[in-house]
Formats: C-alpha cells, sequence, structure tokens
C-alpha cells in the first residue's frame, strides 16, 4: 500500500465515521464531501496512470539503499531509516549477512526487495543437475555479530567475541583503511570470522 492509498484509506474512513454519527449536519452535507473526494482521488489515480511525474509525486520512486554489499546512508537518511529497521527488513527476507546483497530496494509501498550476489543465490534445478558428486555439508551458519553501528561501538558485542576496543580499530585500519570511529557507518563479524565494513563515504 503506497502513502497515497494509506491516506485515501483514512480519509474516506473518517468522512463515512462522521457520515454515520453526525445526525445534526445531515446526511447529504457529508455525502456530497464524500462523493467529491472520492471523485478528486480519481482525478489523482488517472494522473499517476498517465504522467510519470504524477506518478512520481503522488507514489515516490523506489530506493536502493545497498549496493553490491555497500549500504547507501544518503539513501537511508532520506527515507528516515536506521540500521535496526533495515536489518529487520532484510532478515523478513532470509537475509542476515549485508555482504551477500547484490541490490536491496525499499519500494513504493514500503516493501523491501533483495537481490542476492550470484554466489549466495538458492541453487536451481538445472544448477543441481550439473554439480558434481555431493560433498559433505558445510557447518550451519552464524548470525554476523554487529561490532559498529553509525558511528558507535557496540561494547557488549565486542566483549562476546572477547576482543577490545583496540582490536577493533586496528581491524578496522587494516581492511578500511579508517582514521576515526566516526568514519564507519557499519561493520559486522561474518559468519566465518572475517570483518565487514561500510564506510560513510561509499563509491558506488
Amino acid at each position: 500500500m503506497t502513502p497515497f492509498e494509506y491516506i485515501n484509506g483514512i480519509t474516506f474512513g473518517s468522512i463515512a465515521g462522521v457520515m454515520a454519527t453526525d445526525l445534526e449536519s445531515g446526511t447529504m452535507k457529508h455525502l456530497f464531501g464524500l462523493v467529491l473526494f472520492g471523485l478528486l482521488t480519481l482525478l489523482m489515480s488517472y494522473l499517476s496512470l498517465k504522467s510519470r511525474r504524477g506518478r512520481k509525486l503522488l507514489e515516490g520512486d523506489p530506493v536502493i539503499f545497498i549496493s553490491d554489499g555497500q549500504i547507501l546512508e544518503e539513501n537511508l537518511r532520506k527515507n528516515r531509516l536506521n540500521m535496526s529497521e533495515i536489518m529487520h527488513l532484510l532478515r523478513k527476507k532470509d537475509v542476515f549477512d549485508i555482504s551477500e546483497v547484490q541490490y536491496a530496494i525499499i519500494e513504493n509501498d514500503g516493501e523491501v526487495s533483495v537481490m542476492k550476489k550470484p554466489e549466495h543465490q538458492n541453487a536451481t534445478k538445472q544448477d543441481a543437475h550439473q554439480q558434481s558428486p555431493p560433498i559433505p555439508p558445510p557447518k550451519p551458519p552464524q548470525i554476523p555479530m554487529e561490532l559498529v553501528v553509525d558511528g558507535q561501538i557496540i561494547y557488549e558485542n565486542l566483549r562476546s567475541i572477547g576482543k577490545d576496543g583496540k582490536w577493533l580499530m586496528n581491524e578496522l585500519k587494516r581492511v578500511a583503511s579508517v582514521a576515526s570511529i566516526r568514519d564507519v557507518f557499519y561493520a559486522a563479524m561474518e559468519s566465518d570470522g572475517s570483518l565487514y565494513v561500510d564506510t560513510r563515504k561509499d563509491e558506488v
């Protein structure tokens, strides 16, 4: 449901509710308002159907917030989203590791579409027929451990893996060449022990 549809639903419900409860003003007054708003809604729908500019104004555009494993912080800010909300939306799509994501897009209706990188996509039946003899199953994957969120160290998670702030800064400098923790938007310990780092200065 787009914001335009959501507002329409609330407005129609409000007018109908007032019409049902306000017996003193008369039904025709509220019925006129209901019909007028209905015509306005049809006009807006027609405008969005015929005009891309009108459609963008009423419904907005899909927004990419992850590209090639990089978080696009500016797009998050424009849509008033934080990392907790992003991780929640990704987990609903069975994505626990940002580095596996090729593209993640917020659609007009608020839903999230995710395209994983080819090496992390589920195997198809065709792939199964082309596979070599079976190999032992891998160890169950672990959920990545968040260590930095929006320039702040999550010390509780850092202690849970037996590390300290000095170790983290050394790793951040080694992996992403950052000079300050404020330069890091998000960092997490991957299931394989490697460090995923997204800095505030993305190059996409």
